[in-house]
């Protein structure tokens, strides 16, 4: 059978058609087969998801105003109190403090006369010291019994000098009635001294006595006043120490409660997170809650950054965990590429940049390396601050190892480059 020339043309090119698509497709079969992606211009979306857990911003604490037993228990923890309910109830020994203040009465008594007393022995001497004896008049009582015996000494002196003086008495008799009378008012002296300083130490005493007195009679105003344990405010029971039958000493921690619809909550973010500051919003989310959260605190710790977050909540309760969102966009415009297109080895970052050339089976696509310096990234992109100055593609993935200068097969073309 012959072929007629448009048959045999017709069988020739299509031989020749299907010897260019499998030379073509023998050509790039062993090429690495990339996606392409442009530098752009834009802002970066700086996120950063953490967790943390929610903490009352506000709490009440009791403490035990005396010593005593816990007795009946009304509340545990967890529970939700309202201002003035009755928490619990203590116990205290008030028997032992009145015997005590009794006590303490009958010894302020006893002191005040001790002091009363010596204030008029003390009175007597003085005035005994200053009386004028040589007056016809004389003293009363103490005083004059001193002042009595002052006289006869002082006597016993005009007597001696009188004797000496007309010979009858020896010059010694004389200094000895002198020495005696002398002898008797320092005594006297002497002993108003002391009982001026015995009254500055007993009052001191008295002093302390009635300070015991008032303390112990406060002690038992509060063990009236402290019978009943009550809410100091509306709230939450979160830490409860009272057990009954459980002693506390004065001064010590009974039972703290978180009140208002405050709550704070605390969480780590990395160092070198510098987007998260005091003011900005956050989202807060958990399987209940959805919220907005606001930053009051960063505080920088050795290996992370502490946030502190507080959220107004009536619904909120002590300890949940919340998954926090902190995203920010930056004010400033850079030149961006997708984070995943960025290579790195000892001579640093880079990207390959694709080309355009023609060869043997026409246009094809090759690598050229273009080195890079990079300044802050977000979950996506990534900020190019020196190296690229133009928007020609890069490779965005590939399925095989990259080189410079290598030959690849691109997937969009037609999203870079004209047919």
């Amino acid at each position: 059978m012959k072929l007629n020339k448009k048959t045999a043309g017709a069988l020739i090119f299509t031989l020749l058609c299907l010897l260019l698509f499998f030379s073509r497709t023998i050509y790039t079969y062993n090429m690495p087969i990339i996606t392409g992606a442009r530098p752009g211009r834009g802002s970066l979306s700086q996120l950063e998801i953490v967790t943390g857990i929610a903490r009352w911003a506000e709490t009440e604490a009791i403490y035990a105003a005396a010593a005593g037993a816990v007795g009946r228990v009304f509340v545990r923890e967890g529970d939700k109190v309202e201002e003035g309910q009755v928490l619990f109830e203590m116990d205290f020994d008030v028997a032992a403090v009145e015997r005590r203040y009794a006590e303490i009465a009958n010894n302020i008594r006893r002191l005040e006369a001790d002091i009363q007393s010596t204030r008029s022995r003390l009175n007597n001497i003085r005035e005994a010291l200053v009386f004028d004896h040589e007056q016809a008049a004389s003293l009363s009582g103490q005083a004059g019994l001193i002042s009595l015996e002052i006289n006869r000494a002082n006597l016993a002196v005009r007597n001696a000098q009188i004797s000496y003086e007309q010979g009858f008495q020896s010059r010694n008799d004389f200094i000895n009635a002198q020495n005696n009378l002398l002898a008797l008012l320092l005594r006297y002296e002497a002993e108003a001294e002391d009982l001026e300083h015995s009254l500055i130490l007993k009052q001191i005493d008295l002093a302390n006595l009635r300070l015991s007195r008032d303390t112990v009679a406060e002690l038992l105003m509060d063990f009236r006043n402290n019978a009943e344990i009550k809410a100091p405010a509306a709230g939450t029971i979160l830490k409860l120490s009272a057990e009954r039958g459980m002693f506390f000493p004065e001064h010590a921690f009974l039972v703290s409660i978180g009140v208002g619809h405050e709550f704070i909550v605390e969480c780590n973010i990395s160092l070198d997170n510098n987007f998260v500051n005091p003011g900005d919003i956050c989202d807060l989310s958990n399987a209940n809650h959805m919220l907005k959260g606001t930053v009051w605190r960063v505080r920088p710790e050795q290996n992370n950054k502490t946030v502190s977050i507080t959220i107004i909540s009536e619904e909120v309760n002590d300890g949940e965990t919340f998954e926090i969102t902190f995203e920010k966009n930056s004010t400033a415009s850079f030149t961006l590429v997708p984070s995943v297109a960025i290579n790195r080895d000892n001579d640093g970052h880079f990207v390959y940049q694709i080309k355009r050339r023609r060869g043997i089976m026409g246009d094809e696509y090759y690598l050229e390396r273009l080195n890079i310096f990079i300044g802050d990234s977000d979950h996506q992109n990534t900020s190019v601050v020196r190296g690229i100055t133009f928007f020609d593609p890069i490779v965005l993935t590939t399925n095989k190892v990259l080189s410079s200068g290598i030959t690849v097969s691109l997937r969009n073309p037609e999203d870079f480059f004209e047919n």
